[in-house]
């Protein structure tokens, strides 16, 4: 059977939702060799409003980017959690903002809870860099997409003048998920 997984970035648009999902695809489909599409969907305001991003990663073809079951959400507010916490897998995985109330452990999931605000105001000092926590995060608690691979795609796609910011998050997250496991 072919390999293929779900994921979704949810929180309120404005918090960098779309980069991280095209960073993920780019560094699924660029520097992984798999297939990756992306889908998103915003609130009617630019910003503040719930926003999703689906990203399937896939080693075969993908024919309809939309997904039904979720294998990860990354979930940065309480809002979007709500309202997307019914479609994960029983299996699956939640990456939340520690400060999201998820009602602790449910079924065969794996739950992780991370101060993501918090580790980005402590390592970059913005808060808007919560994104790139959430992906280094990710990449160090799975092996969808390796570490080396995401950072080339945030890399790819940080703002020259931003560079050396963007890898601070990213690897903050990645600290963030060495520290949770130890």
């Amino acid at each position: 059977m072919p390999f293929r997984f779900n994921i979704r970035l949810c929180g309120a648009s404005g918090q960098g939702l779309l980069q991280a999902a095209r960073i993920l695809a780019e560094a699924a489909a660029i520097y992984t060799d798999k297939n990756a599409a992306e889908s998103c969907a915003y609130g009617p305001d630019a910003r503040g409003n719930a926003a999703k991003v689906d990203i399937i990663i896939s080693d075969s073809d993908i024919d309809y980017p939309k997904i039904d079951k979720v294998d990860c959400l990354i979930s940065l507010t309480q809002e979007s959690y709500d309202r997307y916490e019914n479609d994960l897998r029983p299996e699956g995985i939640v990456i939340a903002e520690a400060s999201i109330e998820t009602g602790g452990k449910k079924d065969n999931r794996t739950l992780h809870a991370v101060p993501f605000g918090e580790i980005a105001e402590k390592a970059c000092g913005r808060t808007d860099m919560v994104h790139l926590v959430a992906l280094g995060f990710f990449a160090a608690v799975n092996d969808i997409i390796g570490e080396q691979s995401l950072r080339q795609a945030v890399l790819a796609r940080a703002p020259k003048s931003c560079e050396n910011l963007c890898i601070k998050a990213y690897e903050a997250g990645l600290g963030a998920a060495r520290e949770s496991a130890s």
